[in-house]
């Protein structure tokens, strides 16, 4: 058997291609809206969708796509000097909460800060001048003075009965 030789591939890519990019038609409604109404409050407040902010965080540049259509360019170089997306961990952490605005600690000590970690150099003390003492152990200190050690006497266990519970009613008759 013979297949056929198509003059043309690229109606069938086409087709195998849009049964392929269909994958995602199957999130639920509310995950949709909800991405449609995040993306509106972005840029309702800052003229950019969620998209915009993560592609202007990794180029380091102002990006918006809807330049597009007003024919400029998407990304242009940032006004000012000032990283928007720039954190600074050293600074206290500012919690906004129902009671009040809360200050934590900051993420990442300052390099003057004192010692606050698990590694074995932090926590280094002076070396002192006694001679290390020899290792002991519980073991040996006992076969050595009191010889062998006895094994403990078993303790019989109390026999588990089970409790009865009345019945209810007549028993039935026995056969």
């Amino acid at each position: 058997m013979s297949f056929p030789r198509l003059a043309n591939p690229f109606p069938v890519l086409l087709v195998i291609g849009l049964a392929l990019s269909t994958g995602a038609c199957g999130v639920p409604v509310a995950v949709t809206g909800a991405t449609y109404a995040a993306d509106g409050t972005s840029l309702a407040a800052s003229d950019k969708t969620l998209a915009d902010h993560f592609v202007s965080m990794v180029s380091k540049k102002d990006c918006a796509m809807w330049r597009i259509f007003r024919g400029g360019t998407v990304c242009k170089a940032r006004e000012g000097d000032k990283d928007p997306y720039d954190v600074d961990y050293g600074q206290p952490q500012r919690t906004v909460a129902e009671d009040g605005v809360q200050y934590g600690p900051p993420l990442r000590a300052a390099p003057d800060a004192p010692a606050a970690s698990w590694d074995a150099e932090a926590y280094q003390t002076a070396p002192s001048t006694a001679p290390p003492a020899a290792p002991v152990t519980a073991v040996a200190d006992a076969d050595s003075e009191a010889g062998p050690v006895a094994a403990p006497a078993k303790s019989k266990k109390a026999k588990l009965r089970s409790a009865r519970k009345p019945s209810r009613g007549r028993a039935a008759p026995g056969s």
